[in-house]
């Protein structure tokens, strides 16, 4: 059996519990035995962030005090061009050869999954597990996963790569884009980021 290494990636303007508590709800449903938190350098798929690079790190690095155990790997702020996730893959690929990767993803990155760069090799490198909110359609709804489609989390663990497991879960409705309104209006975002992140950012004035 392989071990499941989850692969999470975002831009991060700025970090917040959406991305962080449907995380952690996932690791333990489906016993994650590593996290890695990948923040991109140039995204493909939205606009540039707003924060620089630093200020994103700086603000990952405060968040992920909270998470023990998960990893802030800094592989495509380290390579040139666009951050493709196929790229990322590969090289993760090589390093780890028996484990599973599972790249995870909400329903709507989903849903837009054969736009991505290259994104047919995507499967002969790792698994992908969706974040499904309840309301939305369904991951094996997609003609083109459903031979890939698996429902038990323990099969991730029989293959290095090529399935897609789908885990339904009430996700926060919180978004970055939100986030930077509220604070550029001067209103309140508590509960929505780590405090701690919360303070970085009005003490840089990011926003």
């Amino acid at each position: 059996m392989h071990k499941l290494t989850c692969l999470f990636g975002g831009t991060f303007d700025p970090v917040h519990y959406g991305h962080l508590t449907p995380l952690a709800e996932l690791q333990q449903r489906i016993d994650c035995h590593e996290v890695h938190v990948i923040p991109a350098a140039i995204p493909p798929h939205r606009l540039p962030p707003v924060a620089s690079t630093d200020q994103r790190l700086a603000m990952l690095r405060i968040a992920l005090e909270d998470y023990p155990g998960w990893k802030l790997d800094t592989c495509e702020l380290e390579r040139s061009g666009p951050s493709y996730s196929v790229l990322t893959l590969q090289s993760m690929r090589a390093s780890r050869p028996d484990d599973s990767l599972c790249l995870v993803m909400g329903s709507d990155a989903f849903a837009g999954f054969p736009t991505w760069y290259h994104w047919q090799e995507i499967f002969e490198l790792c698994h992908i597990v969706v974040i499904e909110r309840p309301d939305e359609p369904a991951a094996v709804e997609h003609e083109w996963a459903q031979k890939r489609f698996v429902g038990d989390a323990d099969t991730l663990r029989t293959a290095s790569a090529g399935y897609v497991y789908a885990v339904s879960m009430p996700l926060l409705d919180i978004s970055a884009t939100d986030i930077r309104d509220r604070l550029a209006a001067g209103q309140d975002v508590q509960g929505m980021l780590p405090e701690g992140v919360l303070e970085y950012i009005q003490e840089h004035g990011i926003y």
